[in-house]
């Protein structure tokens, strides 16, 4: 139940990043796409970890985006204090697309190689301007090395479309909560025409 009086057509667009507190137990999720509102071809897992307090800050992210887990999996991460959910979504914004803990990895050990070659260049433009040697060849390798770097870090840290339109903040399992953030409008609008009995908005 809601708190405020609202109209079916401004819901989507009025609860579009407010945090709203819903119903563990109960809670559905349309089946459309919450990225792109196609119809679902794919099942993504969400495991949301309990924390001690509630942070509505941008930033305080504590969910991990899986392609598919194991019953036993999701079983083992109850038992640690957290939920799993299964979001419905399309091909082209499901598993294939999300951030796995590969990924990082990958991102994480290649940010620090190359840093190591962009350490090297920056050396190599020092030691060309202090001996009046040509500058072009580290200045090309630091750029195109630091370039490399830089879209590395980014492409394992930026969160995918799902994890930006769909963001799960906590869970309180004790009061059968969860509060989460929707930035669709009109997938906001259709999860709440779905989950109205059991969802506010958390102020």
């Amino acid at each position: 139940m809601l708190t405020e009086q609202r109209n079916m057509e401004d819901d989507g667009a009025r609860l579009a990043g407010r945090v709203l507190k819903c119903s563990i137990s109960k809670l559905e999720f349309p089946e459309v796409c919450p990225v792109c509102m196609r119809e679902p071809e794919d099942l993504v897992t969400v495991t949301v970890i309990e924390k001690s307090s509630f942070n509505k800050g941008p930033d305080n992210i504590i969910s991990d985006y899986m392609g598919s887990r194991s019953e036993v999996d999701v079983a083992l991460a109850q038992a640690r204090g957290a939920a799993t959910f299964w979001v419905p979504t399309c091909m082209k914004h499901g598993t294939g697309s999300l951030r796995t803990d590969r990924t990082k990895l990958v991102a994480v050990c290649g940010f620090f190689g190359l840093f190591y070659i962009v350490l090297y260049y920056v050396l190599g433009v020092i030691n060309a301007i202090q001996l009046s040697r040509p500058l072009l060849g580290p200045a090309v390798g630091l750029v195109v090395s630091s370039s490399f770097m830089v879209l590395l870090l980014l492409y394992g840290a930026i969160p995918r479309a799902l994890e930006r339109k769909l963001r799960f903040l906590d869970i309180d399992r004790g009061k059968d909560l969860v509060y989460l953030r929707i930035m669709n409008p009109e997938y906001a609008e259709a999860f709440i025409q779905l989950n109205e009995m059991h969802t506010e908005i958390a102020e």
